[in-house]
């Protein structure tokens, strides 16, 4: 593996039943020190991935590396450098934050247990209450505290916001923000349907869908291409086959088209404009509104050539 690689699949494909295939062919490369957001609906692979990742299945074909090792035949002692954080994490219900602290620190030679009463405290937690006594949140918290505290040079989490409330979801959030502001070297890969908690702090983000990576980008060159745009014709309606540079979807009312686009260049659209001396606008498109276009896009376009070759579609059914 690269220097300038600290995570990385190639052509990663698992499947659980003949012709339900949950991961199929993903290759990625995740650089030291990205946030790294895995976008998808709940059934989209995500989860699978993530424990490929991890050596917690082990794939059908291909490779999946974190810091160049794979983690199904890894020696354990690198997994002190791993922090994980799964959809469904279970702590022990009659621990504290206190025992846990204690037994987690065993594990790794730079546990601090006075910082870790400092962070449990800052961030309002008891380090005395058992862990089954908590709400949800409490429990997600403690699980992504226990993570943070131990260093990792890489931290994958799995849905860390998944049935939460929009309060603890906020806390969270900020719990890694805070992480990402003190350890900006920490690779971190996130999964998630929660869109819209990622603009906060996400570099590059990828799309899946049906155990297929649809799209990688950085999200700030995403957010500059993709772009709505409305232009008004004179007269009573648009010109009938009207097309704008990069677009991906339009609608119009008589005279007026709004249209979605992913542009080369805003510049190219301006160029545009004044070759046509028409009246245009452009607006900013949220993440979750990139994601919801890309994905109909990408999704759409793969159907279609699927069915012209006349294969018959592969995914029987789809997995976390």
């Amino acid at each position: 593996m690269s220097d300038l690689v600290s995570i990385e699949s190639a052509n990663l494909t698992k499947s659980f039943a003949p012709g339900r295939v949950a991961v199929s062919s993903l290759d990625l490369r995740i650089a030291p020190g990205t946030v790294y957001g895995l976008l998808g609906r709940n059934g989209a692979g995500k989860s699978t991935a993530l424990r490929l990742f991890m050596g917690l299945l082990r794939p059908d074909q291909g490779s999946a590396k974190i810091l160049g090792h794979d983690l199904w035949q890894a020696d354990r002692s690198l997994r002190s450098r791993i922090g994980y954080v799964a959809q469904r994490q279970l702590l022990p219900g009659r621990m504290s934050l206190e025992d846990l602290g204690r037994y987690v620190g065993r594990f790794h030679e730079d546990w601090d247990h006075q910082k870790w009463h400092l962070l449990v405290k800052h961030w309002a937690m008891d380090l005395k209450l058992a862990i089954g006594r908590m709400s949800g949140g409490e429990q997600r918290k403690a699980g992504l505290l226990l993570a943070i505290h131990a260093m990792p040079q890489v931290l994958i989490l799995d849905e860390p916001a998944s049935g939460l409330d929009s309060v603890a979801r906020r806390e969270l959030l900020d719990l890694l923000i805070e992480m990402i502001q003190l350890r900006p070297e920490t690779t971190l890969l996130i999964s998630t349907h929660h869109i819209g908690d990622l603009a906060r702090i996400a570099q590059e983000v990828g799309i899946m869908d049906r155990g297929r990576l649809l799209r990688t980008a950085q999200l700030d060159d995403l957010q500059e291409r993709m772009k709505k745009v409305q232009v008004v014709f004179p007269g009573n309606e648009a010109p009938a086959g009207f097309k704008l540079p990069g677009m991906i979807r339009m609608k119009s009312v008589g005279p007026v088209v709004t249209a979605v686009c992913e542009l080369d260049s805003v510049h190219s659209l301006e160029q545009w404009r004044l070759q046509s001396q028409l009246r245009v606008q452009t607006f900013p498109l949220s993440l979750e509104e990139i994601f919801l276009e890309l994905f109909e896009n990408t999704q759409g376009r793969s159907e279609v050539d699927e069915a012209s070759r006349g294969r018959e579609k592969i995914f029987g059914g789809t997995y976390e």
